[in-house]
């Protein structure tokens, strides 16, 4: 019996690796980032290698941006203000902006453990952060990324189980209060 449910719960988890997406819907990009003064710049930036084979999805509030797979960082051109920041994959989390405009700003997707694959955090890197060595390697060695025409795709298919997961999460991620919301300042800029 015990061997048989090991069995079972083996190819549970073969079956849900098979169905994940195939998901490189990014390509390196050697375009030239020209910042309007009206926007705020955000990297969304990966330096961690844990959980290499999953993408994060990221979103402001419901808008899809675009993936971050481990290594790179994703720019993203932001209305200045107050956003929502989101990272999907087996789960959903959240981040807090508020950004100014013509300012850069980086924010770390966090990969760990998840039940089934990879889930993601979102981290703020503050000004302090920007004048560590660390930061700054992570900056000049991730690569500059673009989206891809499937990612998209990706998205609109995927509609419905991001939204579950969002209304899900955001529902946790409220009940911890703004004082344990992780949280990008303005001034935490370049």
């Amino acid at each position: 019996m015990k061997t048989k449910l090991v069995i079972i719960g083996l190819l549970s988890i073969l079956m849900i690796g098979c169905a994940a997406p195939n998901m490189k819907f990014s390509v390196p990009s050697s375009a030239t980032i020209d910042q309007p003064a009206d926007k705020a710049l955000v990297y969304f930036i990966r330096p961690s290698n844990l959980g290499y084979k999953i993408n994060a999805a990221i979103y402001d509030d419901k808008d899809f941006i675009g993936f971050v797979p481990y290594n790179q960082k994703l720019p993203y051109f932001a209305e200045p203000g107050k956003h929502l920041f989101m990272v999907v994959s087996e789960a959903a989390d959240f981040i807090n902006a508020d950004l100014a405009a013509g300012k850069t700003y980086y924010i770390q997707v966090a990969p760990r453990m998840g039940m089934w694959r990879a889930r993601f955090s979102l981290a703020p890197i503050t000004k302090e952060d920007l004048q560590t060595e660390r930061v700054q390697k992570w900056i000049s060695t991730c690569r500059l990324i673009e989206n891809k025409e499937g990612a998209e795709k990706w998205a609109k298919e995927n509609e419905a189980s991001v939204s579950s997961k969002r209304e899900a999460y955001l529902e946790k991620w409220n009940a911890r209060g703004v004082a344990d919301q992780p949280t990008l300042n303005a001034d935490d800029c370049e």
